[in-house]
């Protein structure tokens, strides 16, 4: 546990620094905490209770004890936080012989820990060295963190999960093994319909090609060569790997679709047929296609694109 800059002892200066907002009436959100971090602080009775985005962009706790100066015997380092299930020794700051404030950056690791004990508690406890425990109230902290999540997103800033803001859901595609279903020595997709899309060429090829060193006119010709292969051999390819290689260069940032379209194809139409000569498969041996009304009753029919 990195320990806490020797700036926080000044801690009671933030009193006069400007305030955001109060995610709680008794937590006070404020910019410019010890060495310019965010935090959000709670003042009870002789106690300051303080969360603070820490340099390392984890969380830190720190508690001030207010005209209280322990004394700290020799040897003694730390004292004790508690919050429901969750405890951790924090670092204590001394003057000679006594101290008011300890603190500490938490791992990563315990955030969560920290997170899931404020969902539930509603108080906490320092536990100085011999002496009684000292009660505070953590209502509002975790509604306070989020606060202090959200200022630090906002700010280009982090914080370890699960405090960071929740990205708003939305629905994926699940991404295709498209090496995985080359080896299969089927299509898993027979006789689904595809067709082949019309791409703009002129505007997907309309800037320069520094990666590839072309320029727009080569762009323009290879596409379009790649476009006229596409439409003679298209039924050729399986279902499943168009389906795949559709997907792929799907990508808007994409420019050379056709080409990207029929290297994908090649490369894994011949996947699949060296991958049926080696376990044997005709390609159709395990699913076989839809049968016509005029071949009902009858033998099935063969599979076509079998090599």
């Amino acid at each position: 546990m990195r320990l806490l800059p020797a700036a926080i002892l000044a801690i009671g200066t933030l009193c006069a620094t400007s305030h955001a907002h109060a995610a709680d009436p008794d937590w006070i959100f404020a910019n410019s905490g010890p060495a310019g971090q965010p935090m959000v602080m709670s003042h009870q009775g002789t106690l300051d209770i303080m969360f603070y985005r820490a340099t390392s962009g984890t969380v830190g706790i720190a508690i001030h004890q207010r005209h209280g100066r322990y004394r700290n015997p020799k040897g003694v380092e730390t004292a004790m936080v508690m919050i429901g299930k969750f405890t951790i020794a924090l670092q204590i700051f001394s003057t000679n012989q006594k101290w008011d404030t300890a603190g500490g950056d938490l791992n990563p690791d315990t955030v969560p820990d920290l997170v899931n004990a404020l969902k539930a508690a509603a108080t906490g406890a320092l536990i100085p060295f011999e002496h009684e425990p000292v009660p505070f109230s953590v209502k509002g902290a975790l509604a306070a963190l989020d606060d202090l999540a959200r200022y630090a997103t906002q700010h280009g800033e982090s914080l370890p999960p699960p405090l960071q803001p929740t990205p708003a859901p939305h629905a994926t595609t699940p991404v295709v093994d498209i090496e995985k279903l080359a080896h299969h020595p089927y299509d898993t997709q027979h006789g689904r319909r595809l067709t082949l899309p019309q791409y703009d060429i002129a505007a997907n090829c309309d800037r320069a090609h520094i990666e590839m060193q072309d320029t727009d006119g080569e762009c323009v010709s290879a596409e379009q060569k790649s476009q006229a292969a596409l439409t003679a051999h298209w039924t050729g390819y399986d279902s499943d790997l168009r389906a795949a290689c559709l997907s792929l260069v799907s990508d808007p940032g994409r420019l050379e679709k056709y080409q990207a379209l029929l290297m994908c194809l090649s490369r894994y139409q011949d996947d699949r047929r060296q991958w049926q000569l080696v376990s044997g498969s005709s390609g159709s041996d395990d699913i076989m296609p839809a049968k016509n009304p005029a071949q009902q009753g009858g033998a099935p029919a063969a599979a076509t694109g079998s090599p």
